[in-house]
């Protein structure tokens, strides 16, 4: 009679065990840099969803809200959410005010891209608007006079620029290395009234 092989099952089961400390770590990290890509992908496509909604739907003007269309061009260009695997669906897009020219420009992630949060694989878009605060004062202010309304009358408060972010497992902007390969940058891209004139 054969005795059961313990000795032999044993070094199967510690082989398979070593294999999975070896190859399991680079395959999460490898992954990880997959969908931190596909996101980059995906922000292309936003941009180009928007952009298609602005001349197709929006007669040339940047919008400062996300209408259902951009998610239905989303879908015709086959875009899906690298973490779900899903069609994005309304709320997967969120909005953040650009006070300033260099909130635009600012790829630190102390700065207000940096800042955003949200769901992973979903995006933000950051609208500027000039002149916003002062308009705001304005439509805000009890007793307006002649002048006041007059000069309501003359700004008008429209999107001249946008950047959109994307983010990533851990509800952070997606990040690229500077030049130097060194220092992490939040990626986004940038769009301006003038590009879709």
């Amino acid at each position: 009679m054969k005795k059961f092989p313990f000795l032999e099952i044993g070094i199967v089961i510690a082989t398979a065990i070593l294999l999975y400390i070896l190859i399991y770590p680079g395959y999460i990290k490898n992954k990880e840099v997959n969908n931190n890509y596909n996101m980059i992908s995906n922000i292309y496509a936003l941009r180009a969803a928007y952009e298609k909604y602005v001349s197709l739907d929006n007669m040339g003007e940047l919008p400062d809200k996300i209408d259902s269309k951009i998610y239905q061009y989303l879908k015709e260009f086959g875009v899906k959410n690298p973490y779900t695997h899903e069609d994005y669906k309304e709320g997967d897009i969120k909005i953040y005010n650009l006070e300033n020219t260099l909130d635009i420009v600012d790829n630190t992630l102390s700065g207000k891209h940096g800042l955003q949060r949200g769901k992973p694989g979903t995006f933000a878009i950051g609208f500027f608007i000039p002149d916003l605060t002062s308009y705001n004062e304005l439509a805000n202010k009890p007793n307006k006079t002649k002048e006041d309304l007059k000069k309501l009358e003359s700004i008008k408060p429209e999107v001249k620029k946008y950047t959109i972010i994307g983010f990533k497992q851990d509800s952070l902007p997606v990040t690229t290395k500077d030049m130097t390969g060194e220092k992490l940058e939040v990626f986004f891209i940038q769009g301006e009234k003038t590009s879709t004139d």
